[in-house]
């Protein structure tokens, strides 16, 4: 269907719109993790509502919307790069972070009074993304080390 694959990685790496789908559904149950993390730290381990309530509220909206984000701006911008000759684990997740920055910021705005929308929004929307960021480039076998020697254009 999309028949593209990371530029100078090996021929058994998956498609740029495979590593886009699995990094826009890893979000939110990171996001869930950390939070069943913490509530399990401050009340004790247990499944209750307070752990399950988040995850379905993540299911429902947070994988559609992070799919949505990831599919619409983070597949493009890996495209760019890659037809750029600039597609690198760091120039990827230093756009997730920017995209993520700022679509937090837009959508906190957009349900919330803007004027209660603080600096904990884009942060938290760079941070996600920024693993987001990082799981593309693992499933899609971007490297992460610097490439010594013959560099291109």
């Amino acid at each position: 269907m999309f028949p593209d694959t990371a530029q100078t990685s090996p021929p058994d790496t998956q498609p740029l719109w495979f590593a886009s789908f699995i990094a826009g559904v890893s979000a939110p149950i990171a996001c869930w993790m950390v939070l069943a993390v913490i509530e399990t730290v401050s009340r004790g381990p247990s499944l209750g509502e307070r752990v399950m309530q988040p995850l379905a509220m993540l299911m429902m909206v947070g994988v559609p919307m992070c799919l949505a984000v990831a599919l619409v701006f983070g597949y493009p911008f890996a495209l760019i790069l890659r037809k750029l000759g600039r597609l690198s684990a760091l120039n990827l997740c230093a756009g997730a972070v920017a995209i993520g920055a700022t679509m937090a910021t837009v959508l906190a705005k957009l349900v919330f009074r803007p004027d209660t929308v603080h600096i904990a929004v884009p942060a938290v929307g760079a941070a996600t993304a920024l693993f987001s960021g990082i799981v593309f480039c693992l499933v899609a076998g971007i490297s992460f080390r610097r490439h010594h020697g013959a560099s291109g254009p």
